[in-house]
């Protein structure tokens, strides 16, 4: 290293060190805290706003006018989730890598080449009248909110100190990145590739977890997909592959009811982030009267109840993404952009993101676009073809109009007009309104296909071009059932359009119909105790497979006789302190290691969720795999198991592994083992890996139980006998229709994204518990339960740019 290099490092560190110590001194000192009671004037509103903060750590934000009511909910979200804003803005368009470097230019490019930000600056440009002047007030009320803060949140300190005034196109970005979260199955088809080409068609097909038909969400059956599946592995090799990857929503009428009205319920499934990716607030302007879950950064709620109509939502789970094998002519050299197509040599379009990169030199990335969508493989690490990317996520009219509507909507006919409209990735809607009525309505853009298609890559040059999404009419729906019961938990909608083949295993959606009909007549505590249910079907079968293969010979060893007698009392359900739980849980993970190694070798935790290189997320192999496999060790078929033998050898050596690894985790008492020895949640904040000062915005592991397939889910990889849950609830709502005061909401950590801030993770032991607080709506029970008052008057003069 030469004298200059040498300084340069030095001087590097000096300011990391020194950025660190300005964010610990900033989290000591409280003085990124917002002023939360007295007054503060702002510009940019009309008229006087109060924001009345419950005990139960809501924000109510009371205006006069809708367009106030949003600056005052931007105010808010600026006050408690600015940090979390700026990641997602920044993340979005492919900007970490100012002010991170050279370690996040991979995610920078990857963003910028799918065009979040392009899409982001369509919307912004479209939207007009009511949608625009509630976008425009909330992007003031950001502003003069990060402007009000005595010091910017800590994690400022290692960006520079610095936040750039917020824009509409940012909310706009904000969206697309959520809906760009929930649109994945991209990366399922790349997995799927390269098992087929290292394993083969049928072999590839039969570890590919598609489901027998089984209860839909509509009550129409949906084709089994496993026969096409095949085909379409064949269809894949015979085109020359070369050799070389959740949510709960139900309601009822007041016919199944004690309340005198419809309970909704909803509880989103979502990265076990901190803060969490939901806050909770309650806006009232002119016509607006909100309360629920929001996005900061995006205002209003998308999910709650507008004192009208309640509504959940989860994850569609539809094919909305397909990725395309474009041919470049290489002829012409490598900066080509000419791509074969049907019709012959085609030109793409060519675009240059600039990515400015901390401590380097930016970096300028030459994006083409064909007319399938970007190329986004020289992204993804190992990939040397040219994959174009067409994903509904960044076509389609802007997020915001839909999402207005449907926060105007007063029954459920305008909600289904409003949902008519919504852009990008597909989401159920599960509707109540006060009419007693109840409605489901899978709402999204979902390219036309036909039978089969759009499981694997397909062959650019031979592809007749992207085709177009189906209408609105054409997509499942169901309103006022004769059950009065609507239920959705990502499993399939049903009917005979194809809309794809990701949906979860319906164990989630068949134990809460179980639990709706235990009792003939529910209220929201007993919609509450649903939600907090661990009851695990799959591992239930799977210890009685385990009772009678392994464990029926009397126990002959002692180990065997303890394993029995925990197994025989336990009672399905997957508790955090549950030993037996833990003993089938570690049991599963362990043979499904085994068997997936043993089919796939290299690519065995692929079989198991794992995703391709370069993307940072699971594919849908991984919340499908469980049942599949264990239906599988029931019936010891091919290709899992070679015969009985086979499986119960295999059985008895994953009960050994598992034994052992409790035994280390715990100790060799059975009492003291649990849920903690085989995942844990550890509330981990996006800086939370920093040495020395990323401990003060994390927290440390918590047992948590449940799995992928309980109602209460827990998802982490099955591939590790000991791993981080990665996806759980983000947030849980009752609504009560007859009486909004008595609906229940709960965070998995709290409102606040400011570490050390009391709201920061206030709701974390209640969150583990199952319990909820209340989610009050009228102006006595806001006023009863005020904590403290902010008053945002109009200043005379124009305040100071923000900061």
């Amino acid at each position: 290293m030469n004298v200059d290099a040498a300084a340069r490092t030095a001087r590097d560190a000096a300011r990391t060190a020194a950025a660190l110590g300005r964010a610990a001194g900033r989290i000591a000192s409280h003085a990124s805290f917002p002023q939360t009671s007295g007054r503060i004037a702002v510009t940019g509103a009309d008229g006087r706003i109060e924001v009345v903060r419950d005990r139960h750590g809501v924000p109510h934000i009371l205006a006069t006018t809708d367009a106030d009511a949003a600056f005052g909910h931007g105010f808010v979200h600026a006050q408690d989730r600015l940090f979390q804003m700026e990641g997602a803005r920044r993340l979005a368009a492919g900007r970490l890598a100012e002010v991170f470097g050279a370690r996040s230019l991979a995610s920078d490019r990857l963003m910028r080449r799918c065009g979040l930000n392009r899409a982001a600056a369509r919307d912004a440009a479209a939207i007009d009248g009511r949608v625009r002047v509630l976008m425009e007030a909330y992007a003031r009320g950001v502003n003069e909110g990060a402007r009000s803060l005595r010091a910017l949140p800590p994690e400022f300190a290692l960006l520079g100190d610095r936040f750039e005034p917020w824009r509409v196109e940012d909310t706009m970005l904000v969206g697309r990145l959520v809906m760009f979260g929930f649109a994945g199955n991209w990366n399922t088809e790349l997995v799927r590739e390269r098992l087929a080409a290292a394993l083969g068609p049928e072999l590839a097909s039969a570890v590919d977890p598609v489901h027998p038909p089984t209860p839909t969400v509509t009550g129409r059956d949906y084709p089994l997909a496993a026969e096409r599946l095949q085909e379409a592995y064949r269809a894949l090799i015979e085109a020359g592959l070369p050799s070389t990857a959740a949510s709960n929503a139900w309601a009822v009428t007041s016919a199944r009811t004690t309340t005198g009205g419809p309970l909704l319920a909803a509880d989103p499934h979502v990265d076990a982030t901190l803060p969490g990716i939901f806050h909770v607030a309650h806006l009232s302007g002119g016509t607006l009267d909100l309360a629920g879950a929001g996005i900061a950064g995006i205002p209003g709620i998308t999910m709650g109840h507008n004192g009208r109509l309640a509504w959940g939502v989860t994850a569609g789970m539809a094919d909305v993404a397909d990725c395309y094998i474009e041919e470049f002519d290489t002829a012409a050299g490598d900066a080509s952009a000419r791509y074969r197509t049907p019709e012959g040599w085609a030109d793409a379009e060519e675009i240059v993101e600039r990515i400015a990169v901390q401590g380097g030199d930016a970096v300028e990335e030459r994006v083409l676009v064909t007319r399938h969508g970007p190329v986004v493989s020289p992204a993804l690490r190992g990939e040397r073809r040219a994959i174009a990317l067409r994903s509904t996520v960044v076509e389609g009219s802007d997020i915001a109009t839909p999402l207005v509507a449907l926060w105007d909507a007063s029954d459920i006919d305008a909600a289904e007009r409003a949902v008519d409209g919504w852009s990008g990735t597909a989401f159920n809607f599960v509707f109540a309104s006060v009419e007693d009525r109840v409605a489901y309505r899978f709402a999204g853009q979902v390219p036309r296909r036909e039978v089969g298609q759009g499981l694997l890559p397909q062959q650019g040059p031979r592809s007749p071009g992207p085709p177009e999404c189906l209408p609105g009419s054409e997509l499942p729906r169901t309103v006022d059932p004769a059950s009065g019961v609507i239920v959705s938990a990502n499993n399939a909608p049903g009917g005979s359009t194809e809309l794809g083949e990701e949906w979860a295993e319906p164990r989630r959606a068949e134990r809460i119909r179980s639990l709706l009909d235990w009792r003939e007549r529910h209220d929201v505590a007993s919609f509450a105790a649903i939600q907090g249910d661990r009851y695990s079907a799959n591992l239930f079968r799977l210890r009685d497979l385990i009772l009678a293969q392994v464990l029926d010979d009397g126990a002959a060893g002692a180990a065997d006789a303890e394993a029995r007698a925990l197994l025989e009392r336990w009672d399905g359900h997957l508790v955090a302190r549950s030993a037996a739980g833990a003993l089938v849980s570690a049991t599963y993970r362990a043979l499904a290691t085994d068997v997936a190694e043993r089919l796939a070798g290299p690519l065995g935790r692929a079989v198991l969720g794992q995703a391709v290189e370069g993307v940072p997320a699971t594919s849908a192999f991984a919340y499908r795999i469980q049942g599949t496999l264990i239906t599988a060790a029931e019936r010891a078929t091919a290709p899992w198991f070679t015969g009985p033998d086979d499986r119960d050898r295999r059985l008895r050596a994953a009960l050994g592994r598992a034994t052992s690894t409790l035994r280390a985790q715990c100790g060799d008492d059975p009492a003291t083992w649990g849920m903690r020895a085989v995942q844990y949640w550890r509330p981990n904040h996006p800086l939370g890996d920093i040495p020395g000062v990323g401990r003060l915005f994390s927290r440390p592991p918590r047992a948590m139980g449940g799995d992928v397939n309980t109602v209460a889910q827990a998802q982490s990889v099955p591939w590790q006998d000991v791993s981080r849950i990665s996806v759980a609830p983000g947030y849980r709502q009752v609504i009560d229709l007859a009486d909004w005061d008595r609906s229940l909401f709960m965070l998995p950590s709290g409102n606040s994204g400011i570490p050390g801030h009391p709201r920061y993770e206030d709701c974390v032991r209640e969150f583990l518990a199952g319990e909820h607080r209340p989610l009050l709506f009228s102006r006595a029970a806001i006023e009863a339960a005020a904590e403290e008052r902010l008053t945002l008057d109009v200043a005379a003069t124009t305040g100071e740019d923000a900061p």
